[in-house]
C-alpha cells in the first residue's frame, strides 16, 4: 500500500511540475504584476511587501514539503496542506510585521539572494555557460544574502529602496523569461549543465539582463525622487 501511495505522490508531483513547465506564463502573469509594484512602491508599502513575501515563501515551502512527502495525493490532503501553509504564512507575516528590524533584515536577505542568483547567471553567461559549479551558486547567493541582511539593518532606508527596486525588477525581468522561454535558463538549469552540455547563452539572454538594468535604474530613481516612504520608515530613520 505504501508503494502505491508513493507512486501516486510521484505521479502527482510529475503532473504538477509538468503543468507548470508547460504553462510558465501563469507564473509570469503574477511576476509581471507584482514586480513593478514592489519596484516602484517598495518604500511606500514597505511592511506589507515584506510580510507578503514571507507569507508567500511559507506557503511555497508547505506546498513543496506536501508534494515530496505524498500528503497531497488525495484532495483532502492537498486542501489540508495548503490550508496549513496559508495559516502558517499569515502567522509568520504577522510576527514579522511587528518587528521592524526583522523586516529590514529579511528584505535585505531576499534581495541579496536574488542578487546572487543574478550574479551567478551573469558569470555563466560571460563564460559561455562553462562555469556552473553548484557550490558557486550557493556560495554567491548565500554570501550576498548575508551582506544584504546586514546592510539593510545597518543602513536602513537607502537599502530598503535599493532592495525593493532590485527584487521587483528581478521579478519583472523573470516574467518575460517565462513568456519567452528557452533564452534565460533557470537556476536549476544553470547548476545542472556541465561540460559538453553547458548552456550557450544567446543574444536574447542579454536583452533580459538589459530589461532588469533599465527597470532597476528607473524604479530606484522614482523611489528616490517621487515615491513616499511608509510612516514606519519615516519614524525610525528621522531620529538617526
Amino acid at each position: 500500500a505504501s508503494d502505491v501511495y508513493k507512486r501516486q505522490a510521484q505521479d502527482l508531483t510529475d503532473q504538477s511540475l509538468g503543468w507548470l513547465s508547460d504553462n510558465e506564463w501563469a507564473i509570469g502573469i503574477i511576476y509581471i504584476i507584482v514586480g513593478p509594484l514592489i519596484a516602484f512602491f517598495g518604500a511606500k508599502w514597505f511592511p506589507y511587501i515584506v510580510a507578503s513575501l514571507v507569507a508567500l515563501f511559507t506557503i511555497t515551502i508547505a506546498y513543496s514539503v506536501g508534494l515530496s512527502q505524498g500528503w497531497m495525493v488525495t484532495t483532502l490532503g492537498a486542501v489540508l496542506t495548503l490550508t496549513i501553509g496559508v495559516i502558517l504564512g499569515v502567522i509568520f507575516a504577522c510576527i514579522v510585521r511587528r518587528n521592524f528590524k526583522l523586516m529590514l533584515g529579511l528584505l535585505g536577505l531576499i534581495a541579496g539572494f536574488f542578487g546572487g542568483s543574478l550574479v551567478f547567471a551573469l558569470i555563466s553567461g560571460m563564460t559561455g555557460g562553462s562555469w556552473n559549479a553548484v557550490w558557486g551558486f550557493w556560495v554567491i547567493s548565500c554570501a550576498l544574502a548575508i551582506v544584504g541582511c546586514v546592510l539593510a539593518i545597518v543602513m536602513g532606508l537607502p537599502v530598503v529602496m535599493v532592495a525593493t527596486a532590485m527584487v521587483g525588477s528581478y521579478l519583472f525581468m523573470r516574467s518575460w523569461t517565462l513568456f519567452f522561454p528557452g533564452h534565460y535558463p533557470s537556476e536549476a538549469e544553470l547548476v545542472e549543465s556541465k561540460g559538453e552540455d553547458a548552456l550557450d547563452m544567446d543574444a536574447i539572454f542579454w536583452v533580459f539582463i538589459g530589461i532588469f538594468a533599465v527597470s532597476f535604474a528607473g524604479s530606484l530613481c522614482y523611489q528616490c525622487k517621487y515615491a513616499k516612504r511608509h510612516e514606519m520608515l519615516e519614524e525610525n530613520f528621522s531620529r538617526q
